[in-house]
Formats: C-alpha cells, structure tokens, sequence
C-alpha cells in the first residue's frame, strides 16, 4: 500500500523531508528496524554557513560565498538608487519643463523597473550558482562517507 508524499506512517511518523514513504524509509510492521529503515543521516554543518558574513568576507581561499548572504541588502540599496534616481529624473524634469516632467513622471519608471528586473535575474542566478556548488560539495562529502562505509563493511 503505497502512501501520499508527506502521509504520516504507520505509527504517525513523518518522513524527513524530500524522503516519501514509497522510498523505504518506514519499517515494515513487526520486524527489527534495519539499517535501510533509518532515516538519512542529518546534514553535516556546512563550513561554508558556518562562518559569519566578515568571516566569509575576508576569506581569501574563496571557499565561503559572500552572495547568499549579502543578496538582500545589495537588492535593497540597488532598488532605493533606482528609485532616487527616477525622482531626480522627475524633478529635473520639471524644472526643465513642465511637460519633460509629465512625461519622466509617467514613463520614466520604466527603465528603472527593467534595470530591477536585470539586477533580479543577475542575483538570482549568482545564487543559484553559489548554492549549486554548496550542494555539489554536500553531495561529494555524502558520497565520500558512503565509499568509507562501504569499504569498512568488505
């Protein structure tokens, strides 16, 4: 009998996350749990999370990622300098002319909300770069774990 994804076990358990019930994970009743039947082994502490943003700032071997953490403050003060931006736009554009500022007022947004989207797509993708070499190295250091238990089980 094959369960949902995220339908409690037998006994009300829930499977860690990413893990179905389909995949093993809950013991069959009335038998000694076996090693297959445990839950993956918890995420070892990545090095990289562990140190501080000034910590990952000066680290000059370049193994933690100052992106991730700093993304959100970069996004924010780049979204306040395109809107500053614009409102200078807009009033130079008045003191120009009246209507150089009617027109900056109403179209002038438009740059700025497609420079946003670029800065957007552009954090996006150094994050989704940096976190996809944090789970390479995560899924190296799982393999290299699973190789040293394999080879102490022969």
């Amino acid at each position: 009998m094959t369960q949902p994804p995220g339908a409690p076990g037998p006994s009300g358990q829930q499977p860690p996350e990413g893990q179905h019930p389909q995949q093993g994970y809950y013991p069959q009743q009335g038998r000694q749990p076996s090693p297959q039947d445990q839950p993956p082994h918890p995420q070892q502490s990545n090095a990289v999370e562990a140190k501080g943003f000034f910590g990952a700032l000066f680290d000059f071997s370049f193994q933690s990622f100052v992106t991730v953490k700093f993304a959100t403050f970069i996004y924010i003060v780049l979204l306040v300098f395109l809107v500053l931006g614009w409102l200078f736009m807009v009033i130079g554009g008045f003191v120009a002319d009246t209507w150089v500022g009617v027109l900056a007022l109403l179209l002038g947004w438009i740059p700025a909300v497609i420079y946003l989207i670029l800065i957007r797509v552009m954090l996006e993708f150094y994050i989704a770069m940096i976190r996809t070499s944090q789970n390479t190295a995560g899924t190296r250091i799982e393999i290299e774990s699973l190789r040293r238990e394999m080879h102490q089980r022969r």
